[in-house]
């Protein structure tokens, strides 16, 4: 089959399914599958859902098929492969997950439409989109209303306000303790607080972050001699999630978590094994030094880069929170150092 006959399948499919209406929509940004049936799609105001009866899990699966044939993959999608960066005909760049790294009976699809709109500079500033910043000075280190806030809450033992006000303000937070001390359930509560029009991955081995409260959701899994924690990190980062929700860091996809916190992702929760706050870093540094690229990485700089990405470390023991770390001074005052 040549490029041609390639590409006409997957605008065929395009068609059937009824994706190429929204693919012409004026202002598209993203278009998101996350099951058979219903589409999502960004037209810059957020997101917003259809019911889509044609895309069947048969005609996701061909449409996935029909996408892997034309960008000519080395590895032919399937169970050894299940996750793919795509090219569609028409230049939209999409990213494809298919069990086992989704949950049986799930073909995702993430599409991103390129922008062919230019703006003056003129316009940014007619329009106010210069108008409302904030000067930033590294001889001048202040906080921000939302730490002031939280550090006062924190400073009153309000904690269920400081966890919900965190969580809605795109903090990182790291939730540690042993086997059995509550670090999932909580997690489970914090995620609730996340307002419920937010696309939100999870990323497990086993199924246990379920999303009743966030339609717009994906779960994917890495296992044991398939895809690890570090691929599936670097592929939902093509897949425009508001926050990703990783069950526990535990190995070399540390540095690349690290890295996804500071690339646009911010606003994740993950838990770790860890003895208390206090040692929760070197803790955190030890499972980057495991990467092939931590082994390159100077100790000070990983350590750095892990106070100014790590926002809160909660410590919990028997279900109950017992130590707590949230100093945004000392973040500020290293991210101003540069």
């Amino acid at each position: 089959m040549n490029t041609i006959d390639k590409a006409a399948t997957v605008n065929q499919f395009l068609s059937m399914t009824g994706l190429r209406h929204y693919l012409d929509l004026e202002g598209l940004t993203e278009i998101a599958i996350n099951q058979p049936n219903e589409v999502w799609f960004d037209r810059g105001n957020g997101w917003e859902r259809d019911a889509l009866p044609n895309l069947s899990l048969n005609m996701c699966s061909n449409l996935a098929k029909a996408l892997a044939t034309f960008a000519g993959l080395t590895i032919p999608l399937g169970e050894a492969n299940p996750v793919a960066s795509v090219i569609f005909p028409d230049g939209e760049r999409g990213q494809i997950a298919i069990p086992p790294a989704t949950e049986n009976g799930i073909v995702s699809m993430t599409i991103r439409k390129p922008s062919l709109t230019r703006f003056a500079l003129s316009s940014y500033q007619e329009s106010g989109r210069f108008s409302d910043f904030r000067e930033m000075d590294v001889n001048r280190v202040e906080l921000t209303p939302v730490q002031e806030q939280l550090l006062t809450l924190k400073q009153n033992g309000d904690m269920s306000q400081f966890f919900s006000m965190a969580v809605k303000s795109k903090l990182n937070i790291l939730l540690v303790g042993g086997t059995g001390s509550g670090k999932t359930t909580v997690m489970k509560a914090m995620v609730d607080e996340y307002p419920t029009d937010k696309r939100l991955f999870t990323i497990e081995d086993v199924h246990e972050l379920d999303l009743p409260n966030h339609p717009n959701h994906l779960h994917l899994f890495y296992k044991q001699g398939g895809l690890t924690p570090k691929q599936i990190i670097e592929s939902c980062m093509r897949m425009k999630p508001d926050h990703v929700l990783l069950a526990e860091l535990r190995g070399d996809e540390a540095w690349t978590y690290l890295e996804m916190l500071n690339t646009g992702h911010e606003g994740s929760i993950t838990t770790i094994h860890a003895n208390d706050c206090y040692s929760t870093p070197a803790r955190l540094a030890g499972l980057v030094k495991q990467s092939e690229v931590g082994q390159t990485l100077d100790y000070h700089h990983i350590m750095r880069t892990i106070r100014t990405s790590i926002d809160v470390i909660a410590f919990f023991k028997h279900t109950h929170l017992v130590e707590l770390f949230y100093d945004p001074v000392e973040k500020n005052r290293l991210l101003s150092e540069g």
